[in-house]
């Protein structure tokens, strides 16, 4: 293989999942006081929001439509709301639940919005001169162990007065989406005639805003399965499943589409909001799409928002600002895809490079994320530019995934820290969806990650520094995830007894266990192809298989029982230079 060959890496997304012991239902009251988290990354400057120093608040999502055609024509626009800030009382929760902190919603003003934006925008969100600028935590509520299905949730208009006994979302203490009463909400039963409320669009945001593409497509009805994937296999026996995502489908939501493949209910949920603005009443004024949960069963919610009171009852309605997580289980246990684009269009790419050399070569090529002033305008994106992915982090939504692993490719020069391609030109207007014009505005998937690309955990280091000396190899890097970038997991393997040996575990200093990681690298050389596993321990614990019909996950049982056969710490110290021997 030549010098100038490309490496491959695949890359993965693990997380792990949080047990709850059933209970019965009750909420628990987190601190009140305001808990607010600057974005770590704060690269986007929405062009349409308000300009200059003042803060504006989100405070509703209103209809959706295709408000000026001759400018963007691919994808619809939600009409934003937002409202002016106190800046004396920014810092205080108190006094942003209270409606004085924005002079009662008369000066609120609204923007159009492209759909495609929807992953970034969260009512409650501070804006400054258009960028994102706090988040407060307002009344945060963990809703345990809730019953969801069509006897507990009902859609309801934002404006109902609920059986004559009083409006759910009252004008004094909620007077944020007076100008859009007509938009939709989920009314979700509480008990003790005590109900939560979430915003339609934010459902949406929530459960299917893991990327624009994924946003885009679901916006665009009819939704065909060919919109999100083109080939999907379920091992029912292993809870296995593989996808090969649809051309331009984002790998940000291939946990999102696995869902929406497995589980009916998903796929309803799915279809509804584009199939709900079809089916609205022709001419009428404004169009709101509506939700669903994309499941039925018990789940336990954390919420931010504020109480509210209904027929003189107080704390009687929580009206949901925005979703922190959701305990409800993805509908398999691993998940393997593949993705239909090119992978130098991703930004996040650049950084596998980059950490693998430690040197980072920005007077060479600047990428979306490089820059520091970007602006997302609302304008149809340029055919002639590649697309550009921009993750953004944010914590886990879902904490059932955090152990289950989903792999993706990734491609990266080789040699290993080489240039993959030619400078990229500096284009400071990024726009969400399908391009269609030829301004020098750059398409961008906004796509929501929970964590950065990390350097390699220490006990690959000196794995990795070898495997940079060798140039004759094609190497695939199987286990990259979101956790360090590098490693997943080793497999829970329980003995026919159901019992977990207690070396798949590692104690940390504080005192609290987790699993070993395991490191994965596919090689090959001519004609002949490996797969070189390193097991977190001390020292490192190394094997080379043959590559035939075995899956990676297979590759990285087999190799986990061989082990904790050998009793977790009597293995073969054969160096790097002979397990990668393969001319």
């Amino acid at each position: 293989m030549s010098a100038g060959s490309r490496i491959c890496f695949k890359y993965s997304r693990c997380r792990a999942s949080l047990l709850l012991e059933p209970t019965t239902l009750r909420v628990e009251r987190a601190d009140r006081e305001a808990r607010m988290q600057l974005p770590s990354e704060n690269l986007l400057r929405f062009a349409s929001f308000p300009k200059g120093p003042t803060s504006w608040r989100l405070d509703w999502f209103g209809d959706v439509a295709f408000p000026d055609a001759a400018q963007r024509r691919r994808q619809p626009s939600i009409f934003v709301y937002l409202s002016p800030v106190d800046e004396k009382a920014i810092n205080e929760v108190a006094s942003l639940l209270s409606p004085e902190v924005t002079q009662s919603g008369w000066a609120q003003r609204g923007c159009w919005i492209s759909v495609g934006a929807l992953p970034l925008l969260r009512i409650g969100d501070i804006w400054r001169d258009g960028q994102l600028h706090l988040r407060p935590d307002y009344q945060l509520e963990t809703f345990v162990d809730l019953q969801i299905d069509g006897d507990t949730t009902t859609l309801v208009k934002a404006g109902l007065n609920k059986d004559e006994q009083g409006f759910l979302l009252p004008l004094a203490e909620h007077p944020w989406h007076r100008k859009c009463t007509h938009s939709y909400c989920l009314e979700v039963a509480l008990g003790g005639n005590r109900r939560m409320l979430i915003p339609c669009m934010e459902m949406i945001r929530f459960y299917f805003g893991s990327s624009s593409k994924l946003i885009n497509r679901l916006f665009t009805p009819p939704l065909a399965a060919e919109a999100l994937y083109t080939k999907a296999e379920f091992d029912h026996s292993k809870g296995r499943l593989i996808l090969d995502l649809a051309e331009g489908m984002s790998g940000a939501s291939a946990a999102d589409i696995g869902r929406i493949h497995r589980d009916p209910l998903a796929w309803r949920a799915a279809k509804l909001m584009g199939a709900s603005l079809l089916k609205m009443t022709p001419g009428a004024e404004a169009t709101f799409p509506q939700a669903v949960f994309p499941f039925e069963g018990k789940t336990t919610l954390v919420a931010a928002g504020k109480w509210l009171s209904y027929a003189g009852v107080e704390n009687a309605t929580f009206i949901v600002f925005n979703l922190r997580s959701c305990s409800y289980p993805f509908p398999f246990r691993s998940l393997r895809y593949e993705v239909r684009q090119p992978i130098a269009q991703s930004s996040a790419n650049v950084g596998w490079s980059e950490q693998l050399t430690s040197v980072r070569k920005s007077s060479r090529r600047r990428t979306a994320t490089g820059s520091q002033d970007l602006d997302l305008v609302e304008r149809d994106p340029s055919k002639s530019l590649a697309t550009r992915i921009l993750p953004m982090r944010d914590a886990p939504r879902f904490r059932d995934l955090l152990h289950k692993p989903v792999w993706k490719q990734a491609l990266l020069p080789n040699p290993l820290g080489s240039e993959s391609g030619p400078p990229t030109p500096d284009i400071s207007q990024l726009s969400t969806g399908k391009p269609d014009r030829e301004h020098r505005i750059r398409s961008v998937d906004l796509t929501i990650a929970v964590a950065s690309p990390q350097p390699p955990p220490d006990f690959l280091q000196t794995t990795i520094k070898r495997l940079k000396r060798l140039r004759r190899l094609d190497m695939t890097l199987l286990t990259a995830s979101e956790h360090d970038g590098w490693t997943v997991p080793i497999t829970m393997l329980c003995d026919v007894n159901g019992e977990i040996d207690p070396h798949l575990f590692i104690v940390e200093p504080h005192g609290k266990s987790r699993l070993r990681r395991v490191c994965a690298f596919g090689l090959r050389a001519k004609h002949r192809r490996y797969c070189l596993l390193l097991i977190e321990a001390s020292p490192v614990y190394r094997q080379r298989s043959a590559v035939g019909a075995e899956e990676v996950w297979e590759i990285i049982d087999r190799v986990a029982s061989d082990f904790l056969s050998r009793g977790a710490d009597q293995y073969s110290q054969s160096s790097l230079r002979e397990s990668v021997a393969l001319e």
